[in-house]
């Protein structure tokens, strides 16, 4: 376990430095406050001048975004987190599974040692 962990970790991706986190914080928080400002400035500007044939259609479409956003894509949103979780789980007992027969091959090579006979464990093909 201590060999795989040092490869993995030997693997991993160096991190990103704190200033390029908190600048990139920084730039969506502005993002989202100037995205704020604009919308507010439009519907304020446009949506106070707007004839009453037009004010039951807003509303409309109004009611139809918010169904489409917290029913739709909500829904979609928690399949896929529900799949991904599925995905990791069969990934961990697949895992497990790999370790638990390397480690019974492990075993029956020592026996096979102990016996005076040769038994070799194939570290580069452990799933076949």
């Amino acid at each position: 376990v201590g060999a795989a962990k040092k490869r993995h970790d030997e693997k991993a991706p160096k991190p990103v430095p704190d200033y390029i986190v908190q600048y990139s914080l920084g730039a969506v928080q502005l993002f989202v406050v100037f995205n704020i400002l604009v919308f507010t400035g439009i519907i304020t500007l446009y949506g106070t001048y707007l004839p009453p044939s037009a004010v039951y259609p807003t509303y409309a479409a109004t009611i139809v975004g918010v169904v489409i956003n917290l029913g739709l894509f909500e829904s979609v949103k928690c399949v896929v987190i529900c799949c991904l979780s599925m995905v990791h789980d069969e990934s961990e007992k697949r895992d497990l599974e790999l370790r638990a027969r390397r480690a019974r091959m492990e075993m029956k090579a020592q026996r096979f040692h102990q016996r005076g006979r040769r038994f070799v464990v194939n570290e580069k093909n452990p799933g076949h």
